[in-house]
């Protein structure tokens, strides 16, 4: 009986270093301790340009030191920062943005007005497909709450959810009027994801840099 046996060749791989242009300060004090060693002790070496050299060793170690206070700071800073915004879950937030979040059959969207116009909203669905047109009516300048009950232009409710809303208000010159949506929310959870801050309410995420008024 014959056996036979399998052998494996493994190549080590060379390690490369990859060449840094940045000097650290245990570079720069071996830099210098070699300078002095091989200095010609017959033309020893301008006092001037040590206490320079000296000084530049000192300059980059405080900063670093500095630097790395700072990245401390900054790490605490984002930690107080998560804590508070913690703090958002139960609130009522008013949110930069347009649209309808149905529940129950009602919902709520804030518009303001630069001047007093003729306001139309345009219900839409998430493919697109227009659910109800809603004509508001005159408007006055300022802010008002808009209203919907959930029925499509047929009359009959809709699945609860969000919906899309396009507006066009139209002052009495015809010309459209400038104007600012908001969304009244109750924030459900705030969660913290690719370094920003976001809040969750009936399955839509806001972020936290949208937020324009805290309300109990």
């Amino acid at each position: 009986m014959e056996t036979g046996m399998i052998s494996t060749a493994i190549t080590a791989t060379p390690q490369t270093k990859t060449a840094s242009n940045t000097l650290d300060k245990d570079g720069f004090l071996k830099l210098l301790v070699e300078q002095l060693k091989n200095q010609d002790p017959t033309a020893p070496q301008d006092s001037d340009k040590m206490v320079e050299q000296l000084t530049s060793f000192s300059s980059l170690e405080e900063s670093q030191k500095t630097n790395a206070l700072l990245l401390g700071l900054q790490t605490q800073t984002a930690g107080l920062f998560q804590a508070q915004t913690a703090g958002l879950v139960g609130r009522n937030v008013k949110v930069d943005g347009s649209g309808f979040n149905l529940k129950s059959g009602s919902a709520t969207m804030n518009i303001e007005l630069a001047a007093a116009a003729d306001v139309t909203l345009t219900v839409k669905d998430a493919n697109g497909n227009v659910i109800a047109t809603l004509p508001q009516g005159h408007l006055a300048r300022g802010t008002t709450a808009l209203t919907w009950d959930g029925l499509d232009s047929s009359g009959n409710p809709v699945p609860d959810g969000a919906y899309k809303v396009e507006v066009t208000a139209s002052g009495d010159d015809g010309k459209a009027v400038p104007f600012r949506t908001s969304l009244t929310m109750k924030v459900d959870a705030v969660t913290f994801r690719d370094g920003g801050i976001y809040l969750a309410s009936g399955g839509n995420i806001f972020s936290l840099a949208d937020v324009l008024e805290i309300t109990a």
